[in-house]
């Protein structure tokens, strides 16, 4: 058997699972899982707030593609995977015509690592505010006050919010995007 390489599998977008699973269910039928070593689909978590609630979830880093690391050689496995349902070709390749390219190990040590690091860090926030827009404080000292965002700290993920006090008094608050919800 030959080195196993990386290639970029094109499919549908949001199928990425749901192809993943039946490629590994058709390796199987056919006997040929010993020339496919890993099927990657990278993931990061974030967090929205929404409504003033966490959630937490998955957002696929790159759609309609599956990473796929494989011995394509012999043809056995493009034969295979031309038959399953939602594969659309490889990257680099017009269709299923065409030798596919393997990815170079700098790209794949770029998006493993891209993974590993997303799986062992903090969690992602998920919220894009603008300046001069109105929010409500939903924690903290300040909950319930609304207020402008002043200044926006992408790195820190916190808002400087303009907060009236007493109908009268602007004071600049530091606060976090989960300290605060959008209002529409």
């Amino acid at each position: 058997m030959n080195a196993l390489h990386w290639y970029v599998l094109k499919v549908v977008t949001k199928q990425e699972e749901k192809i993943k699973a039946n490629l590994q269910v058709e390796l199987v039928k056919s006997n040929l899982q010993h020339i496919v070593g890993e099927m990657l689909i990278p993931y990061e978590k974030v967090y929205e707030v929404r409504s003033g609630k966490k959630h937490v979830k998955n957002r696929n880093l790159f759609p309609g593609y599956i990473f796929l690391q494989a011995d394509l050689t012999n043809g056995l496995l493009v034969q295979l995977l031309k038959s399953i349902t939602g594969a659309l070709g490889f990257l680099g390749v017009k269709g299923w015509r065409g030798a596919p390219v393997p990815l170079s190990q700098t790209e794949v040590n770029r998006i493993i690592g891209k993974t590993n690091s997303f799986e062992s860090s903090d969690l992602k926030l998920n919220a894009i505010f603008a300046l001069g827009e109105v929010v409500e404080i939903i924690d903290g000292p300040f909950a319930s006050f609304s207020g402008k965002v002043q200044e926006i700290f992408e790195e820190k993920k916190t808002l400087n919010v303009v907060v009236k006090i007493f109908d009268e008094r602007s004071t600049p608050v530091e606060l976090s995007y989960t300290q605060v919800k959008k209002l529409f």
